[in-house]
């Protein structure tokens, strides 16, 4: 059995990462000692022909497994269709959290023989075993399949792993070095490396992927399995940095002492995401001489009315005093929103205006998507003309530029206003911008440039990395010269 694993292109090519979902899958085929190939159209921005071409020139696997997200939803169509063309004996199988859209839409729009919905280092393995006529399709967990009726079956979705431990990442086994990059923007000097430290969210805001999940338990791989890691890394890839993928990585304040030190130990540079009440004092001190460059955190909307709906269940009032304390580090913090969501008014926005100039902070906004299998979905699914549409709709967006579904009784256009003068406004008074003509000009200057990146730059990567660059090395010094 000889399984290819292939990662999709997303929409925007900007950021490099590696594929961790494909990581872990390839984890545990390596300990079935099922071999494998390893094919990542996004790093590469390969075309579907070429990877035709590669694969062509090897033996043609037994199964192809993709990995994709809905907003890839396009290019994985492109990629089977082709697959299913040249290799007509292999099967397809396609995980990842596209995997959340209903069976019977995948199976209209992709040509995939199989979908497994959940985790899937087990699923995969089990789904081998049936090719191999060792299990049928129903013992496959997670799998949704035609049966020989052409009817589409679903097994559900597969359980969640255990412990997350047992499938460490095989870093000697991925040409890894393709993906140490100095060009993120958490770490532009310092070659870095995205993880996770755990998976899962112990919160269930409605626009989150967990908003419906029951089990919000937070699984952590084990503080020897990460330190294993970054020693192989830093020892043969010279690893400086670490991006954390986690959700959220201070829920618990003991693992994290325990992680910074092993961090601070090895002279390794980090960033991470959390929430405002998921931190205190001695938390951001930590953070801070640990290492952390780069914070970012998702406050989404300051207005009561709009945080009630999204049940975000963060007291502004309460984290003010590490909105201040975040303010006086040498931490670059992103205080993350969301424009657009449902209940959003002309008012909130004005609410949320008056918290991000009284706190001299820079708003930096996506606009809120409406994803399947969230609770925001069903909340503004009767407001969406063409589900179909729509669904294939979200493979060509980009969150800080595009608004699929208007969720608010705003016009669009006026929404895009408010929201580039918001940021405009934002960034002038950061920069105590206080002469009229020269607020006037730069105000102008500023959502000229947003207008334009939201309708043709961010579709390019070039001016996404400018864009990025931009915020680090201009807007980052002169914020922290003008505090």
């Amino acid at each position: 059995m000889k399984v290819a694993l292939i990662h999709p292109r997303l929409y925007v090519k900007a950021y490099d990462f590696f594929p961790l979902g494909l990581g872990y899958i390839a984890s545990a085929l390596e300990q079935k000692s099922i071999a494998t190939s390893f094919h990542d159209l996004h790093k590469d921005w390969m075309k579907t022909s070429d990877l035709v071409k590669k694969i062509s020139n090897e033996e043609a696997p037994d199964l192809f497994a993709l990995s994709a997200m809905i907003t890839s939803l396009t290019q994985t169509a492109e990629i089977c269709r082709a697959l299913k063309r040249h290799f007509p004996h292999s099967k397809i199988v396609l995980g990842g959290r596209i995997s959340v859209l209903d069976p019977a839409f995948i199976f209209r729009h992709i040509r995939t023989d199989y979908i497994i919905k959940g985790e899937g280092e087990v699923a995969i393995i089990e789904l081998i075993e049936m090719l191999e006529g060792k299990r049928a399709p129903h013992q496959v967990q997670g799998l949704a399949f035609r049966d020989e009726a052409g009817e589409i079956r679903s097994n559900g979705e597969a359980a969640r792993i255990t412990d997350v431990s047992d499938y460490p990442i095989y870093y000697r086994s991925f040409d890894i070095a393709r993906y140490i990059s100095r060009r993120t923007v958490q770490s532009p000097n310092l070659p870095s490396l995205n993880m996770l430290s755990a998976r899962g969210c112990p919160y269930a805001c409605t626009f989150c992927n967990f908003s419906k999940e029951n089990n919000h338990r937070l699984r952590a791989y084990g503080l020897g399995l990460l330190e294993e890691a970054w020693d192989y890394l830093r020892e043969h890839h010279g690893l400086r940095h670490v991006t954390f993928n986690d959700d959220i990585f201070t829920v618990n304040p003991q693992r994290l002492r325990d992680v910074c030190q092993s961090l601070r130990d090895r002279r390794l540079a980090f960033s991470c995401s959390t929430r405002l009440d998921c931190l205190d004092e001695d938390m951001i001190t930590l953070l801070e001489e640990s290492g952390c460059r780069y914070l970012c955190l998702g406050i989404e909307s300051p207005a009561a009315a709009v945080a009630e709906i999204i049940d975000k269940k963060l007291d502004l009032g309460k984290c003010q005093r590490n909105i201040d304390l975040l303010k006086k580090t040498r931490m670059t913090v992103n205080f993350g929103f969301m424009i657009g969501h449902a209940g959003e008014t002309e008012e909130t926005i004005r609410e949320t205006r008056d918290f991000v100039l009284k706190n001299r902070v820079i708003y930096s906004a996506f606009f809120a998507t409406a994803f399947p299998e969230t609770k925001l979905y069903d909340l503004v699914r009767s407001r969406i003309p063409d589900e179909e549409e729509y669904l294939l709709k979200l493979s060509t967006v980009d969150l800080s530029a595009d608004y699929p579904v208007n969720m608010t009784a705003i016009p669009k256009s006026k929404l895009y206003r408010l929201r580039d003068g918001l940021v405009a406004d934002s960034v002038l008074n950061v920069l105590k911008v206080r002469n009229p003509a020269v607020q006037y000009l730069l105000h102008g200057c500023f959502v000229a440039y947003l207008v334009f990146m939201r309708r043709f730059g961010l579709k390019r990567a070039v001016f996404k990395r400018i864009f990025e660059f931009l915020n680090i090395v201009v807007v980052k010094p002169l914020i922290s010269s003008s505090e």
